[in-house]
This record gives C-alpha cells, structure tokens and sequence, in this order.
C-alpha cells in the first residue's frame, strides 16, 4: 500500500498542472445561485447563463 502511495505522491509532484484552463467551471456559490433562480429549466430566459449572479462575473 505505500509503494502505491509513494507511486502517486511522485506522480502528482511529477505532472505539471495545467496552467491555462481557458473557461473556468463555475464555484460552489455560483453554481447554487444558479438553482436558486431557477435557470436550469429549459423556458427560462437566462438558461444556461451564469451572468449576473455574482458581482464582477460576466461568464
């Protein structure tokens, strides 16, 4: 069990973290302000956009 450890210990120091990830998924609170407003049913009319739901986010 500690060679496998060790093995993805290494592993993860190893492998460079993906420095540009372009569009970023939304957070936590986003997300469930999202819900709140109810803009995952499809006849609402901010479907799919996350705009406005948090101060200084335009995605």
């Amino acid at each position: 069990m500690k060679f496998f450890s060790a093995i993805a210990a290494i592993t993860l120091m190893t492998t460079p973290a993906q420095a540009n990830m372009g569009m970023k998924a939304p957070n936590l609170l986003v997300e469930k302000l999202y819900y709140a407003e109810g803009r995952q049913h499809p006849d609402h009319p901010l479907h799919g956009s996350f705009s406005g739901l948090c101060c200084g986010l335009d995605s």
